[in-house]
């Protein structure tokens, strides 16, 4: 009988079983996952990992705060001395580990703004490293300066299609980078990505820059911003992770600067994803119960904790509590504020629609109705199996190479693109 995943949607319900909790064990994953770009090595991590107590989310944060630390001293060093390969691989290790220490605070924990800065500060010692440079960008909106990056294949006046890739609900920009800025770069193509309204650094930076149901507002201010960066083009494709998959859909529908849409996975109805895992609860169990065996799941699981008071900060919610959450859950409003559902028609571009078949029923069942409700002439499905493609996690987070395999073939194609290789 195949295994459900432990949430009933998003994660996969296969791990590595080096932690009990699977919340812990998803997010060593995560940080593993990013190898394959040298900002993680196996050894160090399993040495930091056999430390952590999983019951202790401060032994979490010490571990992996710890690590970041000494890799960056390493790099320091080696950056003194003028090796400069050596240094830019170890500040990107250095940033992943203190991001992952990050994603066990909540907002309230007092490292918490610390530990994102130092993940940030290590990544742009890392991006003058690189040939060419990675670019350190700000997006003007509304009063605001969204950070972002911006990375070319070469210097030259040479126009080569852009991937404009965001994240969701709790990734950092950096992580958006190692899940394919430099597949994008190998391909010789463009690499754009910013702090959107909600996404991790843009509510550190300014705590009141939270979701917002409009994402086709603060995304028109970026494609103003790239469409004046040089090298760049009218082939603009744009994905989106996680909740980035809900959000590129959206603006896809009213932005007609996207060539391609690449949602992973795509949401059509985020009401509708929040609640599978809670919709018989919710409605067959008085409140006040589902509050209580929440509460109990979450506190036996401290990282579950962090990342569900994440995202009802970045939600605008002063009021972290479980009984809040439940109330946001039952909210019509949202519920019809976060569906595009009707206007799906309205997508024209070319598009890609991408989750993995143990995603859950749900998400692979919103997959299906992006792609059927497009009006795109040029559109694809794919479904990711473990025998088929060696992924079935959320995000290919358990082999990117692949997930970007997929996607820049795809795109080679859509763009009738081909680059010498680099």
């Amino acid at each position: 009988m195949k295994k459900k995943s432990q949430f009933g949607i998003g994660r996969s319900p296969d791990s590595f079983s080096y932690f009990k909790n699977h919340e812990l064990d998803w997010n060593f994953k995560i940080v593993l996952g990013f190898m394959n770009e040298k900002a993680a090595e196996i050894g160090e991590c399993l040495f930091a990992a056999s430390k952590i107590k999983e019951k202790d989310g401060e032994s979490w944060i010490r571990e992996w705060t710890g690590l970041a630390s000494k890799v960056e001293k390493q790099a320091e060093k080696c950056l003194a001395r003028g090796h400069e390969v050596s240094a830019r691989e170890a500040f990107l290790r250095a940033s992943n580990y203190y991001h992952a220490a990050e994603r066990g605070c909540s907002p309230s924990h007092p490292r918490f703004h610390e530990l994102w800065k130092k993940g940030v500060g290590c990544m742009h010692k890392a991006c003058t490293l690189f040939n060419p440079p990675v670019q350190v960008i700000e997006v003007p909106f509304e009063g605001k300066k969204l950070p972002g990056y911006f990375w070319r294949p070469d210097n030259a006046d040479t126009k080569h299609p852009t991937l404009f890739a965001v994240g969701g609900n709790d990734s950092s920009i950096e992580q958006v980078f190692f899940m394919c800025g430099p597949a994008a770069m190998r391909r010789g193509y463009n690499f754009f990505t910013f702090d959107f309204p909600g996404h991790r650094g843009a509510v550190h930076l300014y705590p009141d820059c939270v979701k917002r149901p409009d994402m086709e507002v603060p995304f028109k201010a970026a494609f103003d911003y790239v469409e004046n960066l040089p090298g760049v083009n009218d082939r603009i494709a744009l994905t989106g992770f996680s909740f980035g998959g809900y959000v590129v859909s959206r603006v896809a529908i009213h932005e007609n600067r996207v060539s391609a849409v690449i949602p992973s996975s795509p949401l059509v109805d985020v009401y509708r994803s929040q609640t599978a895992m809670l919709k018989t609860a919710l409605e067959k169990i008085p409140t006040r119960l589902v509050e209580m065996l929440i509460n109990f799941k979450v506190n036996r699981s401290p990282l579950m904790k962090s990342m569900l008071e994440l995202a009802m900060w970045n939600s605008g919610y002063d009021d972290w509590s479980t009984r809040n959450m439940i109330k946001e859950l039952k909210d019509a409003h949202y519920a019809a504020d976060y569906s595009i559902c009707k206007d799906l028609h309205n997508i024209t571009c070319a598009a890609l629609a991408l989750v993995s078949e143990d995603e859950g029923e749900e998400l692979v069942k919103q997959a299906h109705e992006f792609y059927e409700g497009i009006s795109s002439e040029k559109k694809k499905l794919h479904v990711f199996s473990l025998e088929k493609d060696g992924s079935n996690d959320h995000c290919q987070l358990d082999n990117r190479t692949k997930g970007n395999q997929v996607m820049f073939d795809w795109l080679d194609e859509i763009f009738n693109y081909k680059n010498m290789p680099s």
